[in-house]
Formats: C-alpha cells, sequence, structure tokens
C-alpha cells in the first residue's frame, strides 16, 4: 500500500483538454439550437402565409365565382367591383312593387329559394323576363322581411300547398322602390337578389396591408371590412386583379409581405365567372 501514490486532483492538461470539450459542445449545441429556432420561425411564418393566401383565394373564388358577369370593374389593378350572390328564388306573388318569394323548400321538397345572406335595402333584384326576350329586369330593394304567414303567397300560386300553410314556412317579402310590372313579374319567374361590393387592398393604421371587403350603394362605399392579410403593398404587387369587364374570367395575383430572412409567397387565382349578365347597373 505504501508504494501507491494517491492522486489529488486533475491535472493542468486534463482540465484544458475538459474546458476545450465542454467549449465545442457548447457551441455545437448553441448551433443546433439557433437553427432549430430559426426552423420553427420560418416553417411558421410560412404555414402564416400559406393561410393567408388560402384565406383570400377561398373568399374570393366563392364571391366572384357567382357574380354577374357583367357587374365585373377592375380598379386599378388592386381593387374589383362587382355583384355579388345574395340568393336566389322565383316569383310567388307580385303586387305593384312588392313582390313575395317562397320558402326554401316547400312540403312537397321543391327547392324554391336559396339565400347566401338576408336581403337588405339598396340590394338589387332582377327578374328574368320571358315575354322580353329573355333579358333580366333590375329593380333596387327598399326593404325586405322574412314573414312566418304565407304573405299572400297561398296554395292558389300553385307553388304552395294546404301543408306549407299549416307549417308556417318562412316566405320573403321584398318591397322595391319601383314595380316590374305584371308583365314581368309573373308567378314562377326566376329571380336572383345580389349586393354591390368591392373587395380592395387597404393600409391599417400599423401600415399592414389586407384585403378587405366594402358594401357598396350607388357611388359610395361603406368601411371597408379586412378579411384576410398581411399582404405586400399595392407598389409590390401585394394584390392585382385582370379581366373581369365582358370576360368570362377574373385572375388574380396574391403576395405576401417582405420580411427580413424569410421566404415569400405567392398565389396565382383564376376564377371563371359562372353566371350570365343580369343588366343590372
Amino acid at each position: 500500500m505504501s508504494g501507491l501514490k494517491s492522486r489529488r486532483g486533475a491535472g493542468l492538461a486534463e482540465m484544458i483538454v475538459a474546458l476545450t470539450l465542454s467549449a465545442i459542445v457548447s457551441a455545437a449545441s448553441a448551433t443546433a439550437l439557433a437553427s432549430a429556432e430559426r426552423y420553427t420561425r420560418v416553417s411558421r411564418a410560412t404555414a402564416d402565409a400559406r393561410r393567408t393566401l388560402r384565406e383570400a383565394a377561398s373568399v374570393l373564388t366563392t364571391e366572384l365565382r357567382v357574380a354577374s358577369s357583367d357587374s365585373i370593374r377592375v380598379r386599378g389593378d388592386s381593387a374589383i367591383d362587382f355583384l355579388g350572390m345574395v340568393g336566389v328564388s322565383v316569383v310567388c306573388v307580385s303586387s305593384g312593387a312588392v313582390l313575395v318569394l317562397p320558402p326554401d323548400v316547400a312540403a312537397s321538397g321543391a327547392p324554391y329559394s336559396s339565400w347566401r345572406a338576408v336581403p337588405e335595402s339598396g340590394d338589387i333584384v332582377a327578374l328574368f323576363d320571358t315575354a322580353g326576350g329573355g333579358s333580366w329586369k333590375t329593380a333596387i330593394v327598399d326593404s325586405a322581411a322574412t314573414q312566418t304567414n304565407p304573405a299572400g303567397c297561398k296554395p292558389a300560386s300553385g307553388l304552395m300547398s294546404a301543408a306549407d300553410s299549416v307549417a308556417r314556412r318562412s316566405v320573403t317579402r321584398v318591397v322595391l322602390r319601383s314595380s316590374f310590372g305584371a308583365a314581368v313579374a309573373i308567378v314562377g319567374t326566376p329571380v336572383r337578389v345580389v349586393r354591390s361590393g368591392r373587395y380592395a387592398l387597404t393600409r391599417a393604421a400599423d401600415g399592414s396591408w389586407s384585403l378587405s371587403y366594402r358594401r357598396c350603394t350607388g357611388s359610395s362605399c361603406a368601411v371597408a371590412q379586412p378579411v384576410a392579410g398581411p399582404f405586400a403593398a399595392p407598389a409590390d404587387s401585394g394584390t392585382v386583379f385582370s379581366g373581369g369587364t365582358a370576360t368570362s374570367s377574373v385572375d388574380v395575383f396574391l403576395r405576401t409581405p417582405p420580411s427580413v430572412g424569410l421566404p415569400r409567397e405567392a398565389a396565382q387565382l383564376h376564377i371563371a365567372l359562372r353566371n350570365r349578365a343580369t343588366g343590372a347597373p
């Protein structure tokens, strides 16, 4: 036992090696963490940008695809005016400036009406005039209301039945600012209710740009309501509309804003217009 020498601690060389290895491991760990953090940040930003593009594409495709083809107006590339679909139906009762439209589905199962929104004052009613050469005639809605009483849409119209009256199915009563006349608004005449709107890039107080919707009446539009964003500024092709007037489609280009160290995303939409002209103003 006396021949054994006791060790009291590590030598200087061993400490230097240990410290060097520890520094290498720490540097490698820091690099790995930084790479993981950057990957996570880029992945999150990319996912957010792609979600923004999908939201805008879904809104624009849904709205413009069913818009009246003669209502599309591109405004300076970054805005588009259109008549969006509120609903479709048929005439059940026409009396002066009053139209009564039947329920969504009658007791017989016949689908008479389909509404995407509730008709409002300022909306446009378009009736297909079969007697006038197959053209659409238009009038402006003064007021509209949903009523559970038939409001004149009775079995005598040929559209409703006694079962519908008993069930008190909802009908839509629309008061127009001018009458179509009896020759146009006959029972069973196809009806479209459309609403004037505008999609455009708008700038928020923080300087960011969003795709926004405005309800329009005549030459004036309401306050813009953001629906998707952020996007690049108009000068950077954040949103570019083309086509529309007298064409069968609308093309839309969308681009997300630049960000240091992050990729940009873009999307190109080709939207085929389904509805023929209504002759609406």
